[in-house]
């Protein structure tokens, strides 16, 4: 769970930068936002659109908002990779941030349907939380409905199964005298 730790006139107060993509991105992530709100009374909320960081003096203020955030949210599309002036800022951020805690959420939109892999967005985000210190938060994983390979999940999954070469193993009678 991630704590909120902004201090403001001696009262904790959260602190939230929002970073979207376009008008409908921005929609959606209002109703997240929302929902935060309901569990987290008292939040601050900073919006900005990848439009806005083009212009050097609004991504400075941008960028000095999210580098002391509790919880950074992007709301954006899931093809492409991100344009060089949204990572420019982003590590520009990440670098003023020190030790702090807090989350990064990747509200990335995708296509009906779509169950690939990760986008290199999200995997840039990922990324970018992990150099940062935060928790990377997401929607469900494209790997929710099947183990990852390799992971503990896979090999729990596999020890519940009875494949055919264990079934015959079982079947196999004992031959050796007991002592």
């Amino acid at each position: 769970m991630v704590q909120f730790s902004t201090e403001q006139n001696g009262a904790r107060s959260k602190s939230v930068v929002v970073i979207y993509e376009d008008s409908a991105l921005r929609e959606r992530a209002v109703q997240f936002c929302e929902r935060l709100a309901a569990e987290t009374p008292g939040m601050e909320m900073d919006w900005w659109s990848f439009q806005l960081l083009n212009h050097p003096s609004m991504a400075h203020s941008a960028a000095d908002r999210a580098a002391v955030a509790d919880v950074v949210v992007f709301a954006m599309g899931a093809r492409g990779d991100l344009p060089e002036e949204i990572k420019l800022w982003i590590e520009r951020w990440l670098n003023k941030r020190g030790e702090r805690e807090g989350a990064l959420v990747g509200l990335v939109h995708r296509e009906e349907g779509w169950h690939g892999m990760a986008s290199f967005r999200e995997i840039y985000l990922r990324h970018a939380a992990r150099r940062g210190g935060m928790d990377y938060l997401s929607h469900a994983a494209p790997t929710i409905l099947r183990a990852i390979p390799d992971s503990l999940d896979s090999y729990n999954d596999r020890a519940g199964r009875m494949t055919s070469v264990l079934d015959g193993i079982l079947r196999v009678p004992n031959t050796r005298p007991m002592l």
